[in-house]
C-alpha cells in the first residue's frame, strides 16, 4: 500500500482538529490540515487516473483538489471544536460545517476562475463552483433537488455570520498557511474572505435557483459533473478518515491470448460433441478478431445458451482493455455485472479460475465480488513483507470493497446502475469508478423493460462522457441498443442457425388446467430428466407434491429450488443438480438465466418469451441428447386464474402467446428470430419505450436526471433517487431459520451482537457474519404463519419449533399448506 500523507511541522500546526483520538479525547486527535491535506492528495489522485471527454483532466484535478481541500473548513469553528471533544456530542445549528464550507468552496473557486488560476472548461462555464458547492454541501448526507440545495434562509446566512465570529483568527491564518503549501492559490483566504462569499451568496444563489429551474441538459453532463465530484469527495473523505492511504491497484498482467489458452484447456474435444466445440471455437476467434472502432463504444454479444458467453465476453473486455490503455493512457477497470446472486459465484469462480491458470494470486486488489451479501474480506499481497497476504481489518475492508478498489469487479445489476441512479451518499462513492472502464452486462435482458430506454439513453451518454466501453451479452438480445450504433461481436444468426438442441412446443393439450390434471396427463419417459420451471412459489410447492405422489419410490431423485428455501440448502441443490443427482427437478425462475444445468426436458409455465427461450437454454445445452423438448404449458389456480399473470403483466403474456400460437413447434435455429418479433411486438403495443415521445417511467426518470432532480417533494414525480432495479416488496418479511447447529451458534453470536451498546461497534460486529447469517434468511408473505419477531428486528424460527414452520425439503411452511411425510 502507497502512503499519502502530507507532513507538517507539529510545532507550527493550527491546534485545530477534524476528528478527536480514540477515546474520544484530544490526545490522539486528527488535526484539521492534516485531514484537509490528505483527502485533498487522495481526491487530486483519482481526478487526476480519469482521462474522459466529460472535462480535461487538468480541470476535474483543479476542482477535485480545491473542493476536498476546503471541505471541512467549517470545523474550524469554536462550536465545532468544542463539540468534537464534548463527550455528550450534544449537536447544535451552530456545530454544522458543511454550509460554511460549501459557500467557502464556491466563493474560492469561483475568485480562482475570475483569476484566471483555473481554466473553466466551457461547458461549465459560470457553473464549476456551484456544483462544487453542492457536492461539499451534501458531503456528509444525500444529494437532492438543486432547487433544494440552493434554498438558503436568512436563518442560513446568520448562521454563517455566526460561524465566522466564532473562529479563532489565528488559528485559522495558520491552518490556511499550512494547507496553502498543498494548493498555494488559495493562500488569499482569511476570516473577511469568508464573510465576502457569505456576502456574495445571498445574491449569487437566487440567480443559480433560477437558472437551474431551467436547466434541461439532454446531454447529461451536469449529471456526469455533479456526480463525479461529489463521489470523488466522498470517496477521498471516508477513505482518509477510515484508512488514511492511497491504495496502489498493481498492474494487471492479463490478455485475451491467456483467455484463450484456459479455453483450449477446459473445452477438450473429448468433452463435448464436435458440433457444439466447433461452434464454441468459432464464436471466440470471430469475437477476438471483431474490429474495435474506439468511436464506437457499446457491443453485443448475442448467442445461444451453453457457448461460452462468460468465457468470450471476459476475453474481448480484456481485449478492449488493452486497446483503450495504449490510446488513452490511463488505466482501464472492467467491471463484469449480473442480474442474480446464483449466477454471480458461478461466473467469479470461472475468472478466478482464468487468473489462476495463469499464475495470478487472487487477491482483492485483482478481483473483487461486491454484493449485499457478499463477504466483508479484502486482502492483498504485501511487497514489504516477502509477498505475505496481508488482510484488513472489517472497516477498512468494507470501505475498499464499496469503493471498488480493485481492478476487475463482479457485482449487481443492482449495485452498478444504482451507483449511477441515486442519490445516496452510500451508492454514489464508488461513481467515479465507473469512468475508464469496460462494463460487461451479462444476461442483461433481466432488466426490467421499463427500463430499456432509460439505459440506452445512459449508456450512450456515459460511452461519450465518461469514457466507458459496454458489452451487453445475452441469448435474448433486448432493445436497449440501437442496432445501428451498436457493434455485433459476432453475427448471431451464424450460431443459432447452426443449432438443433432443442425444439419448443407450445402444447394445447396443457392449455389453462390446473396442476393435478397436468400431473396425470403428462407422460414421462423413464430414462430422461425434467426441469419444471414454475412461476410462483405456490405452484412450484404444489408440483412437487404432485409428482412425489405420482412417483413414491422416486423421492430421492426429486428436488424443489425455491426462495423459500434457505440459501445455504439451495446452493447445495444447484450443485447436486449440476452433478447429475436428480431426474426431476421442480423450480421457479431461480434457475432460468445463466445457471449451468443440463435436462433432457424442460417444461415452462407460460411466461414472458424471453423467460421461456432463457429456460430452454438448461435443455441438452452439450448437444449430445439428439434433439431435446422445451414445453411451454399454461397452469391456473383453483380459481382459474394463470400463475403467470401473478408475477407478470398480462401484455407480456397475450405478446408471448401470440407469437408462439402461430407455431406448431420451433426450433432452436429459429430462436433469435422468435425473440425480435416479441421485442417488436412489444414496441408495438407501448410495452417498450422507443422514443421521448412515449413519457413512460424511463423519459420521466431522464427528465429527473437532465433537471438534476436528486429528489422530489411531490410523489407524482420521479426523481433520481427514487430508481430502484428491483422493487421493494412491502408484503414480505425476513425470517431466519435455525435449520442446523450451525445456525444456532450463528443467531447466539447475533443475539450477543444486539447488545453491544455501542452503535458502530455493533455495525461492524455484525458485518462480520453477515454472509454466513443471510445464509439461513428468507423472504416470505407477511400474511403467512408468522414465527416470533425477534425485537422487532427480524422474525425467528428457533430450532425447537422448526417442524412447525419449516419443512426440510420443501421450505417455508406458508399458512394453510399440507405436508406430506418422505
Amino acid at each position: 500500500m502507497e502512503k499519502t500523507s502530507f507532513c507538517f511541522d507539529s510545532k507550527n500546526l493550527s491546534g485545530l482538529f477534524s476528528h478527536p483520538g480514540k477515546d474520544g479525547g484530544i490526545e490522539g486527535a486528527k488535526p484539521l490540515e492534516v485531514h484537509l491535506a490528505n483527502t485533498s492528495i487522495l481526491a487530486n489522485s483519482f481526478a487526476s487516473e480519469k482521462n474522459i471527454a466529460l472535462c480535461s483532466t487538468k480541470f476535474l484535478s483543479q476542482i477535485a483538489k480545491i473542493t476536498a481541500l476546503l471541505h471541512d473548513i467549517g470545523k474550524a469553528t469554536s462550536f465545532f471544536q468544542k463539540y468534537l471533544f464534548d463527550k455528550k456530542k450534544t449537536k447544535s445549528r451552530h456545530t454544522r460545517h458543511s454550509l460554511i464550507s460549501a459557500i467557502c468552496v464556491w466563493g474560492t473557486l469561483n475568485r480562482l476562475i475570475e483569476e484566471k488560476k483555473i481554466q473553466e472548461d466551457k461547458t461549465f462555464e459560470g457553473f464549476t463552483a456551484i456544483l462544487a458547492f453542492f457536492a461539499t454541501l451534501k458531503h456528509h448526507g444525500d444529494l437532492e433537488a438543486t432547487s433544494d440545495m440552493l434554498l438558503l434562509s436568512e436563518d442560513d446566512i446568520e448562521l454563517c455570520y455566526e460561524q465566522i465570529e466564532n473562529i479563532d483568527k489565528e488559528k485559522f491564518n495558520t491552518l490556511i498557511l499550512n494547507i496553502s503549501c498543498l494548493c498555494p492559490e488559495i493562500g488569499f483566504l482569511t476570516i473577511d474572505s469568508l464573510r465576502e462569499f457569505v456576502d456574495h451568496a445571498k445574491v449569487s444563489i437566487k440567480l443559480f435557483k433560477r437558472a437551474f429551474r431551467k436547466l434541461f441538459d439532454t446531454e447529461m453532463k451536469f449529471f456526469f459533473m455533479l456526480n463525479l465530484l461529489y463521489s470523488i469527495l466522498l470517496d477521498a473523505d471516508k477513505t482518509e478518515a477510515i484508512f488514511g492511504t492511497l491504495v496502489d491497484i498493481p498492474e494487471l498482467n492479463l490478455s485475451y491470448t491467456d483467455v484463450d489458452s484456459f479455453r483450449r484447456r477446459i473445452f477438450k474435444p473429448e468433452n463435448f460433441e464436435n458440433s457444439i466445440k466447433a461452434l464454441r471455437d468459432s464464436a471466440f476467434e470471430e469475437a477476438i478478431n471483431c474490429e474495435i472502432d474506439e468511436n464506437r463504444r457499446i457491443y453485443t454479444l448475442c448467442l445461444p445458451t451453453g457457448l461460452g458467453k462468460t468465457i468470450i465476453s471476459f476475453a474481448f473486455a480484456l481485449k478492449l482493455r488493452e486497446l483503450a490503455q495504449k490510446r488513452f493512457g490511463s488505466k482501464f477497470r472492467i467491471i463484469y455485472s449480473l442480474p442474480f446472486l446464483s449466477i454471480i459465484e458461478q461466473n467469479y469462480d470461472v475468472i478466478s479460475k482464468i487468473l489462476s491458470f495463469c499464475g495470478l494470486d487472487i487477491t482483492s486488489d485483482i478481483l473483487l465480488k461486491h454484493h449485499h451479501l457478499s463477504d466483508i474480506v479484502y486482502k492483498t499481497k504485501d511487497g514489504l513483507q516477502n509477498n505475505q497476504e496481508e488482510i484488513f481489518d472489517t472497516d477498512i475492508a468494507k470501505l475498499l470493497i464499496e469503493g471498488w478498489n480493485s481492478n476487475i469487479i463482479v457485482t449487481t445489476f443492482v449495485q452498478f446502475l444504482e451507483s449511477i441512479m441515486t442519490n445516496k451518499n452510500s451508492n454514489m462513492r464508488k461513481f467515479h469508478r465507473i469512468a475508464n472502464s469496460i462494463i460487461i452486462l451479462d444476461e442483461v435482458q433481466a432488466i426490467n423493460s421499463e427500463y430499456w430506454f432509460l439505459c440506452k439513453n445512459l449508456f450512450e451518454k456515459m460511452c461519450s462522457s465518461l469514457n466507458c466501453f459496454i458489452i451487453l451479452s445475452t441469448a435474448t438480445m433486448p432493445f436497449i441498443v440501437d442496432k445501428k450504433t451498436a457493434v455485433e461481436i459476432v453475427k448471431p444468426e451464424k450460431y443459432f442457425d447452426k443449432l438443433c438442441r432443442t425444439v419448443l412446443h407450445f402444447d394445447n393439450n396443457f392449455s389453462k388446467i390446473g396442476l393435478e390434471e397436468f400431473v396425470a396427463k403428462f407422460e414421462f419417459e423413464k430414462e430422461k430428466t425434467y426441469l419444471f420451471v414454475m412461476n410462483t412459489v405456490s405452484s412450484a410447492k404444489k408440483l412437487y407434491e404432485l409428482i412425489n405422489q405420482r412417483f413414491p419410490d422416486m423421492q430421492d431423485e426429486i428436488t424443489i429450488l425455491t426462495t423459500h428455501i434457505i440459501p445455504k440448502e439451495r446452493l447445495r441443490r444447484i450443485e447436486q443438480i449440476k452433478n447429475k443427482k436428480y431426474k426431476i427437478v421442480v423450480s421457479t425462475q431461480l434457475v432460468e438465466a445463466g445457471v449451468d444445468v443440463d435436462f433432457d426436458h424442460v417444461v415452462r409455465d407460460i411466461a414472458p418469451l424471453d423467460s421461456i427461450i432463457q429456460a430452454a437454454g438448461r435443455a441438452n445445452r452439450e448437444g449430445k441428447k439428439g434433439k431435446s423438448k422445451v414445453t411451454v404449458i399454461e397452469l391456473v389456480s383453483d380459481r382459474g386464474r394463470l400463475f403467470a399473470t401473478e408475477v407478470y403483466d398480462s401484455l407480456l403474456i397475450d405478446a408471448t402467446k401470440k407469437i408462439l400460437s402461430q407455431f406448431q413447434k420451433v426450433d432452436e435455429s429459429k430462436f433469435a428470430e422468435l425473440i425480435f418479433e416479441y421485442y417488436k411486438e412489444l414496441a408495438r403495443r407501448g410495452v417498450i419505450e422507443t422514443s421521448s415521445d412515449d413519457k413512460g417511467t424511463s423519459q420521466k426518470f431522464l427528465e429527473a436526471i437532465y433537471r438534476l432532480l436528486y429528489t422530489s417533494s411531490d410523489s407524482e414525480t420521479d426523481a433520481i433517487g427514487s430508481f430502484k432495479l428491483i422493487e421493494d416488496e412491502p408484503y414480505k418479511v425476513d425470517v431466519f431459520v435455525e435449520a442446523d447447529e450451525e445456525a444456532k451458534i450463528i443467531w447466539q453470536r447475533f443475539e450477543e451482537i444486539c447488545e453491544i451498546k455501542d452503535f458502530f461497534e455493533r455495525k461492524k460486529k455484525f458485518l462480520e457474519i453477515r454472509k454466513s447469517f443471510y445464509d439461513y434468511i428468507i423472504s416470505v408473505p407477511k400474511t403467512t404463519n408468522l414465527p416470533v419477531n425477534f425485537e422487532n428486528l427480524i422474525f425467528r424460527i428457533p430450532h425447537s419449533q422448526l417442524s412447525d414452520f419449516y419443512d426440510p425439503i420443501t421450505g417455508f411452511k406458508t399458512k394453510g399448506e399440507s405436508y406430506l411425510s418422505f
